[in-house]
């Protein structure tokens, strides 16, 4: 089954794919599902445990929503989860062993004019018990990287911070930013990061998988 989450004027609307035969190319077919419960841009979402969970989220004025919804495909129904600890948007999320690792982003300026400011949090999301654990911060403050669970591992890959020639802590339209080639690798077990081979052109909003 493959979850896309499509923003719209009046709200988002969740859409399912779903596979039935061999054929991929005539296999498969589209059918609207039950509407997000509020509107908003710039959501990630994953799949845990047979469900669907959507983070983040920006309202207007670029201010973070930090929301976070839970689809359950059995009754085709939203269930809106604790937000997250920080409100934050462009996170990196994975998967591993039935909890969700949300990773980096951008957050609101504390002051001065609306931006976004890259931000090094680290979280353990539980859905079994609907809570939050802070983990150890990421090496490097950044926001839309991507993130990938293997062999045990959490790998954040890329994503956009400052431009090194700017004295601003944060990002904007109308400022150059930089893409990043840092490959950081968690390791739950040790509750800690190590630095592996960057990646060889720089990027941000790529995909790891």
């Amino acid at each position: 089954m493959i979850f896309l989450i499509r923003w719209l004027r009046f709200g988002l609307v969740a859409l399912l794919a779903v596979s039935f035969g061999m054929s991929a190319a005539y296999a498969q077919k589209w059918s609207m599902k039950a509407k997000f419960p509020e509107p908003a841009e710039e959501v990630y979402g994953i799949a845990a445990n047979g469900k669907f969970y959507v983070f983040g989220g920006i309202a207007p004025g670029w201010k973070p929503m930090g929301m976070v919804y839970e689809y359950d495909p059995a009754n085709d129904s939203w269930t809106k989860r604790k937000g997250m600890p920080l409100k934050s948007h462009h996170v990196a999320l994975a998967e591993l062993n039935g909890k969700i690792y949300v990773m980096g982003g951008f957050k609101y300026p504390d002051k001065g004019p609306r931006s976004w400011v890259p931000i090094d949090n680290a979280w353990e999301y539980d859905p079994a018990n609907d809570s939050w654990k802070a983990l150890a911060p990421l090496p490097t403050k950044r926001g839309s990287p991507n993130a990938v669970a293997h062999d045990g591992k959490i790998y954040v890959i890329g994503g956009a911070g400052v431009h090194p020639g700017s004295k601003a802590m944060d990002i904007h339209p109308a400022r150059p930013h930089r893409s990043l080639s840092a490959n950081e690798v968690y390791d739950p077990a040790t509750n800690t990061w190590e630095s592996r081979s960057p990646l060889p052109t720089a990027r941000n909003h790529a995909i790891a998988g």
